[in-house]
């Protein structure tokens, strides 16, 4: 015989897990424990998270870039010397970084909704309008084709400490 199906003591906890189970990220990706990670940027983009302009950055989500998760830190570095570089001419611009940590982790499915939904000049400082913005990002190579597949995440930032490491 079949037991008939028990309802559950609590109906908004059935609720919550729901939304929970259904959230792009998979609920047992947000239990794990933040890491420290590496990535590299275009010159430009370090100089402005090192000043706190831009508060935002904004990937496909994939590799690293798929599971981030508040918490997580992230070292920001270049190899090359920013544009109009402030740095004194005998810097060794292959070891400047900048260490922030992941404050918040939006997934979007494409740029034009991510800088909506996050702000353009919290992504893009400086860049005058939203198409302007979007062609940005898609002009980074690969970057254009993998949007639509891959969908793309906003990862906002806290500034920790700048390294010259």
């Amino acid at each position: 015989m079949d037991a008939a199906p028990q309802p559950s003591p609590n109906p908004s906890a059935s609720t919550a897990a729901t939304a929970t189970t259904t959230a792009a990220r998979p609920a047992a990706a947000t239990r794990r424990q933040p890491l420290s990670r590496d990535s590299s940027l275009m010159p430009r983009y370090l100089e402005l998270i090192r000043s706190g302009t831009k508060t935002v950055e904004g990937r496909i989500r994939a590799g690293k870039w798929a599971d981030v998760i508040p918490g997580d830190i992230f070292r920001f570095f270049s190899t090359q010397a920013p544009p109009s570089s402030t740095l004194p001419a005998n810097t060794n611009t292959n070891s400047v970084s900048v260490r922030c940590r992941a404050i918040t982790v939006r997934q979007y499915d494409s740029f034009q909704a991510m800088l909506e939904g996050e702000g353009l000049a919290a992504c893009l400082p400086g860049v005058q309008s939203l198409e302007e913005g979007v062609e940005v990002y898609r002009s980074i190579p690969g970057y254009r084709e993998r949007e639509a597949v891959e969908g793309v995440v906003a990862v906002g930032l806290e500034l920790l400490l700048t390294d010259d490491c």
